[in-house]
């Protein structure tokens, strides 16, 4: 399908904002829109704006802003077209339209180099002679096929059996050795992951990266061994299964968060789809940034060992800070997901999954196991670490409770002296509003009623005419001519048509201003209009004041014209400057 003006429209029309952005990240209600923590900048405070009537968002911090097409394509770093087919897709008006083809990336032998490899791998396991031990093993921990071939997991069985495959298949040694899978040793060329079980690893658009690697035969005192970081992969960028989890994370409208490979299958296994892993107890900014495309409603579910509740509370104050709402799954077991469900079955990992706690009742519970609370250093040393912890929770009422509980528990007193500046809270970016001159908001509100009603525009044109700032005055007759064309305005259209940045920025601002009506209002037009014409009244006074200075002198004849030009507008004035 050719993309066309019509389709565009179609698509535009039928699409609401808020459905489309909350499609991404969560939404807050607020006034007669809503607001959002912005994707587009580090944001702690919900600084995105977004205005449902006139379909357009707006960020008063970092300055992104448009309708819909603009945030999908903002946010998922992709053209205009392809921004078109993702909200029809959204909205349920899937459309298939002929896109350029996309730049190939550098990495791309890589990824053609591990997708060979996996492929043959999965071979090695599911249809060969030489994964039957490693099938039998995987089937004794609950992996049955579907789960095999849903998560590309396979099998080197010795160590040159891939490098010999990839090497046929015209793969270069030096790629092979840039992408991790094989090494050059003293006898030659050997595979870095032979007699281990392997589970691909994958980045955010699905392309092979890595790999986990599990010895299933005891013969290694390192269980699993990951790729080292290479020329496709750091691990601190990446979330084990972030491809398959995305839509269903949405759909959840959260995400579980635990540390490994086998974790994550056993969710699956439970029927979770929405899970990830860090693939270790640790958790980076990158990761973080990931998670935010996600949801911001994180389940952390590290092992019940000590080491896994150490993540949950570390990860967890990562999270917080950066705003998310973190959870955490009880689990007292000291068993990690896939023990549970190998032990004791499906039921009791999703029963698990349903003891969900607030992170601070989870920190608050680990702090009462760590500090002798008979005495008085440590009651002090918690209160001090739960405090610290209660004081980046941006709900006043929550903090206050919190505070109290922590009081009934230590005895101490901890004032909340929260510094919001600690936590990137601003008051001035929480009340997202900006300060607009009487003037402005008289222009912006005429505007703003001619888009609403084409009874507005027709008492613009009679009455006014024109408006004194020059882009003001662009985008009114952006509007009208819209009108002509369609029959009606649509300032995301508009948007869309317009290739004049600064006319795009006014319409992001003008459809985020709290304060002007939200449907035809004659009075408040009525109100604007004379502001503007009062305005106009003024300047061209001044003007005929300094034209009358300094012609009074070179040219009485002409000062005399400009004087009774002069007394003409003070009589219409009402006999007043200003």
């Amino acid at each position: 399908m050719k993309l066309t003006e019509e389709v565009i429209n179609d698509i535009r029309s039928s699409a609401d904002i808020v459905d489309v952005i909350g499609h991404y990240i969560p939404l807050i209600k607020k006034g007669k829109g809503y607001s959002a923590l912005c994707p587009f900048h580090d944001d702690h405070d919900p600084s995105l704006s977004i205005s449902q009537d006139k379909q357009i968002y707006k960020c008063f911090v970092c300055g992104n802003g448009g309708n819909v097409f603009t945030f999908v394509s903002n946010y998922k770093k992709v053209s205009f077209p392809e921004a078109v087919s993702e909200v029809a897709k959204i909205i349920g008006k899937p459309i298939d339209i002929d896109l350029a083809p996309k730049k190939v990336s550098r990495f791309q032998p890589y990824y053609d180099l591990l997708s060979a490899m996996i492929s043959y791998c999965s071979y090695l396991l599911t249809a060969s002679k030489l994964g039957e031990k490693a099938m039998t093993y995987l089937n004794n921990r609950g992996l049955e096929k579907d789960v095999i071939e849903y998560f590309n997991i396979g099998l080197d069985p010795d160590n040159r059996k891939i490098y010999e495959y990839l090497k046929n298949h015209n793969f270069r040694d030096e790629d092979m050795i840039k992408a991790g899978v094989c090494r050059m040793l003293e006898g030659g060329m050997a595979d870095v992951f032979y007699n281990r079980i392997i589970f691909p690893i994958h980045d955010k658009q699905g392309n092979p990266i890595a790999f986990s690697a599990r010895d299933y035969q005891g013969a290694s005192s390192a269980k699993y061994i990951n790729s080292a970081d290479n020329i496709i992969y750091t691990k601190g960028d990446h979330l084990y299964n972030y491809h398959r989890a995305y839509e269903a994370s949405r759909k959840a409208g959260y995400v579980i968060v635990c540390e490994g490979v086998m974790d994550v299958i056993a969710y699956h296994r439970a029927d979770r789809l929405n899970v990830v892993a860090t693939l270790g107890t640790a958790c980076t900014r990158n990761q973080i940034e990931l998670l935010k495309s996600l949801n911001r409603r994180i389940v952390l579910s590290y092992d019940g060992d000590k080491a896994g509740q150490a993540a949950n509370l570390k990860i967890g104050e990562m999270l917080l800070e950066e705003g998310f709402e973190v959870f955490v799954i009880d689990n007292q077991s000291e068993l990690d997901p896939d023990e549970i469900i190998n032990q004791y079955g499906k039921n009791a990992l999703r029963d698990l999954e349903g003891k969900q706690i607030s992170y601070i009742d989870y920190a608050m519970n680990y702090c009462k196991k760590q500090y002798n609370l008979d005495n008085y250093d440590d009651r002090k040393k918690m209160t001090l670490k739960m405090s610290s912890l209660i004081e980046k929770i941006p709900d006043e009422y929550d903090r206050e409770n919190y505070l109290n509980e922590l009081f009934e528990i230590t005895k101490i007193r901890k004032r909340d002296t929260q510094n919001r500046k600690e936590i990137g809270y601003n008051k001035k970016t929480a009340d997202i509003s900006f300060s607009i001159d009487g003037l402005t908001k008289a222009e912006y509100t005429i505007i703003a009623q001619m888009a609403l009603s084409r009874k507005a525009m027709d008492i613009y044109q009679r009455q006014l005419g024109c408006l004194l700032d020059e882009n003001d005055q662009k985008l009114a007759m952006l509007i009208i001519d819209d009108y002509r064309k369609r029959g009606t305005c649509s300032l995301s259209a508009i948007y869309d048509e317009c290739e004049d940045d600064q006319i795009r920025n006014l319409i992001s601002d003008l459809a985020l201003v709290e304060t002007l009506p939200s449907g035809f209002d004659e009075k408040a037009l009525s109100g604007a209009i004379d502001k503007v014409k009062t305005e106009i009244r003024k300047r061209k006074m001044d003007d005929l004041k300094e034209k009358i200075k300094k012609t009074s002198t070179l040219d009485p004849k002409q000062a005399e014209a400009y004087l009774l030009e002069y007394e003409k507008l003070i009589r219409e004035f009402g006999g007043n400057n200003g």
